[in-house]
């Protein structure tokens, strides 16, 4: 690893489904300049860390194991701190994540609570930050302050019970969103800050179209609309949001792919410039990245769809001066590089990546 850190270099995690000796969490550090990636390698030995979560105000990463899909046992959450100058990771605790399988967080504004999507059986849960982290050296895992499961299911094979696939905190910090796969619904909870705690919103969900698959969703930074990717419905659905009563007001719903598209959709990852002018939608059908712009209404206008750089698109993330965009191609095992115009939103293949096996998300620290 690097003696010190480099001037020009944006340090970020990749999670992984890497299962087993030698798997983990890997480092990789960007050249802001170039678009270049260099490997740290696996700096963090744990089981399918499929999501991770950076915190750069307090230098440390979140990461969970995805286990527990078995419907009996649960999954966990492991918190790290991370050397800026290394991109070392040093475990300082872990939890029990509230279910099985999870695969999503989120952190509260101030860093004290821990959000996480459980999608094998259908939780969301609240995590005490500090419990996690005082829950190392061979300690019981810390437990959620509060736990909540999903009620619902589809017509969708895959869709027999509630899948809480992702976990989102609003511009307030007032309310959490949990679009759930199996229910077809993104549930909505108010967050008590004070006690770290969720509980249903007054309206406490907005139901989509049988099969639609919620998979994430992100708000405008204004915090007036917020953008759902559907994983089977391969859509995305703009909505108004009131941050006053945490509602949603579906506004209209942009498919990935055209009508007569043959195959199977896929939607995954969703992404919006810090600026709120342009968002970035993952095809796993197509093996695409397509853009779009955020019009006042919230509507959506096509703008461009670039080759993802690679096979199955399950995870990207916008570099912190929103310069890049690294997609984890998962299928063909690899991540790709495309420098952002912000401008116009478009992206450009700069043949820069790193093969890593099995990548699933990717956090910025800086």
């Amino acid at each position: 690893m690097p003696a010190a850190e480099t001037p020009g270099q944006a340090l970020a995690y990749v999670g992984t489904q890497g299962s087993g000796p030698g798997q983990g969490v890997v480092g990789v550090r960007l050249d802001s300049r170039t678009g270049a990636l260099t490997s740290l390698g696996v700096v963090g030995e744990m089981e399918r860390p499929t999501w991770v979560l950076a915190d750069p105000v307090h230098h440390r990463l979140f990461a969970v194991s995805e286990t527990g899909n078995d419907g009996v046992t649960h999954g966990t959450v492991t918190g790290f701190a991370y050397d800026p100058a290394t991109g070392a990771l040093t475990a300082k605790g872990r939890a029990d994540s509230g279910g099985g399988g999870p695969t999503h967080l989120a952190l509260s504004a101030d860093g004290r609570t821990l959000f996480v999507a459980n999608y094998g059986t259908g939780q969301v849960s609240a995590i005490p930050v500090a419990a996690l982290l005082a829950a190392g050296d061979g300690k019981p895992a810390a437990q959620p302050a509060s736990v909540d499961t999903h009620q619902g299911s589809g017509p969708h094979k895959r869709q027999k019970g509630p899948h809480a696939h992702g976990v989102t905190l609003d511009p307030s910090g007032r309310w959490v969103l949990s679009p759930d796969l199996g229910a077809d619904k993104v549930f909505i909870y108010r967050f008590d800050a004070a006690k770290g705690t969720l509980s249903p919103a007054p309206v406490p969900f907005v139901a989509l179209p049988p099969a639609s698959g919620p998979r994430h969703i992100v708000f405008a930074p204004d915090g007036r609309h917020a953008f759902l990717i559907t994983e089977m419905g391969g859509s995305i659905v703009s909505f108004a949001w009131d941050a006053r009563q945490g509602r949603l007001a579906p506004l209209a719903t942009t498919q990935l792919d055209p009508a007569d598209f043959p195959g199977t959709r896929s939607g995954s990852e969703i992404a919006i410039a810090r600026d709120g002018r342009f968002l970035y939608a993952g095809n796993r059908a197509a093996n695409r990245v397509q853009v779009y712009a955020v019009q006042q209404d919230g509507g959506l206008t096509p703008v461009y769809a670039v080759d993802c750089g690679g096979q199955v698109p399950w995870g990207f993330s916008l570099s912190r001066d929103g310069k890049w965009l690294v997609v984890a191609n998962q299928g063909s095992g690899h991540l790709a590089v495309f420098a952002v115009d912000r401008a116009s939103g478009r992206l450009t293949a700069t043949g820069s990546g790193l093969d890593v096996a099995k990548p699933t998300s990717i956090s910025f620290t800086e």
